[in-house]
């Protein structure tokens, strides 16, 4: 491509943005190459100058809102040392077109993808040392949990405050379900 960057950029902002509306309306796995480029003003050969295909345009866009994430948390840690303030700045940050990939029109594979870039981050805020036995069991259990009820909020279309989410998440961290459930009985 001998064209100018910012047309460049411009084109292949056309084809993600197209993308973006074709996954409100159905499935990952029902989106072609000729939808988005009809969607987008371009034609096939176009597409193909920007991306492979299909796949590698979401590993593309994946990647891209993995790293704002991952670096509005580490940005978080740096300013904040509560672990409820990083968690909703993290989820608040979390934009809808992570949501959408979370959702089921989305991409399976993307919350494997979050978990393993936010979990590690997350996890380091709770009082957990790494050096107990069996460390990366606890760590699998706590990013299972905490991002399945990201994942159940989000399906539930955010029926509660992120600040409640958030103070869900801690109390079950910090005292688990059993304290959790009869305190609130």
């Amino acid at each position: 491509m001998n064209k100018q960057p910012e047309i460049t950029e411009k084109t292949r902002q056309k084809f993600i943005d197209a993308f973006w509306t074709l996954i409100r309306e159905k499935p990952i796995s029902k989106i072609a190459v000729n939808e988005i480029t009809r969607r987008a003003g371009y034609n096939r050969s176009t597409f193909y100058e920007y991306f492979l295909d299909i796949d590698e345009m979401l590993s593309y866009i994946e990647d891209e809102l993995l790293n704002e994430v991952k670096q509005t948390a580490l940005d978080a840690m740096s300013e904040s040392s509560s672990m409820q303030d990083l968690f909703q700045t993290v989820f608040l940050a979390m934009n809808e077109k992570i949501y959408l990939l979370m959702g089921s029109n989305g991409d399976s594979a993307f919350t494997v993808k979050l978990k393993a870039e936010l979990g590690p981050i997350l996890i380091n805020q709770l009082p957990v040392p790494e050096d107990i036995p069996n460390f990366d069991y606890l760590s699998s259990f706590i990013n299972a949990a905490m991002f399945g009820l990201l994942q159940h909020w989000n399906e539930k279309d955010r029926d509660i405050s992120a600040e409640e989410l958030c103070t869900m998440m801690q109390e079950l961290m910090i005292n688990g379900v059993i304290n959790y459930v009869t305190t609130r009985s």
